[in-house]
């Protein structure tokens, strides 16, 4: 990089060649939500969602830029006023001048994205996007794969948590089945199912999914297995930062400590 003050324009345009905006569904919010593009930079925090905990480490440590795989806002907005959850995240954050920029389905779907690191870390054979762009092909929602030897659904469950280190999932279907070819789409992706079921997969990793999708998925005899929203994704944020910090080695940057998964098991 060269020694002129990093900019949030500087990070914006990195961003977006690692996960273009236009990868994006259509009902997504991505790229730069908030923040002044001439902004110089000196400290960056990632984290999957900005709720109270991780908003108030960014301003306790001086962060210049949140990087929120999750957008905030989402939804477009009337007004900011401290009367609700959004707008105070927003009010605060604007008043500490913290920018967002949030890259949500677009990573997802990237060539280097989190579906993309899930095959990897699954160790995945002849990965490719379950939805392949038209224009180039390496690109697409959600991915699929083949072990290298077939496994037990049981077997395949303690590879997955392995690979993202969780100790619990959820699963549909018998822990005998065979499981060869593996469908994969982070967050709650259930709309990925008969996707999956025309790609000829024998299991659909994913974050959660609705009661009727379950039922779909055991009529249809292709397993599940439900690693949770946040485990699902929040490996990769970790990632981005390391991948930031390589990059950009004069900044601070950091995953947030203080976010968690609001789903805890007894």
């Amino acid at each position: 990089m060269s020694d002129h003050p990093l900019s949030l324009q500087d990070l914006c345009l990195y961003l977006e060649a690692l996960a273009p905006t236009g990868l994006a569904e259509s009902w997504d919010n991505v790229g730069l939500l908030m923040g002044d593009r001439a902004q110089p930079i000196a400290r960056v925090m990632t984290c999957l969602t900005i709720t109270p905990a991780s908003a108030a480490e960014a301003i306790e440590r001086q962060a210049d830029l949140v990087i929120a795989h999750h957008p905030l806002p989402f939804r477009a907005l009337k007004r900011i006023t401290t009367d609700d959850t959004v707008g105070s995240l927003l009010w605060n954050l604007a008043r500490h001048g913290v920018a967002i920029y949030s890259p949500h389905t677009a990573l997802d779907s990237a060539q280097q994205g989190i579906n993309a690191e899930w095959s990897a870390r699954l160790e995945l054979t002849s990965s490719q996007p379950l939805v392949p762009q038209t224009a180039d092909p390496l690109l697409g929602a959600g991915r699929s794969g083949s072990l290298a030897t077939t496994e037990t659904l049981a077997q395949f469950i303690t590879r997955v948590k392995r690979a993202v280190k969780i100790e619990h999932v959820a699963y549909v279907g018998q822990l005998a089945q065979a499981i060869t070819r593996v469908a994969i789409a982070c967050g709650s992706a259930g709309d990925f199912l008969p996707i999956a079921l025309r790609a000829k997969c024998d299991a659909l990793v994913t974050g959660e999914v609705n009661f009727h999708t379950a039922l779909e998925a055991e009529a249809r005899g292709i397993a599940l297995v439900l690693v949770g929203h946040y485990a699902s994704e929040r490996f990769a944020l970790e990632t981005l930062a390391t991948q930031l910090q390589s990059q950009f080695r004069s900044l601070e940057i950091w995953a947030s400590t203080h976010e968690h998964d609001p789903i805890a098991f007894v």
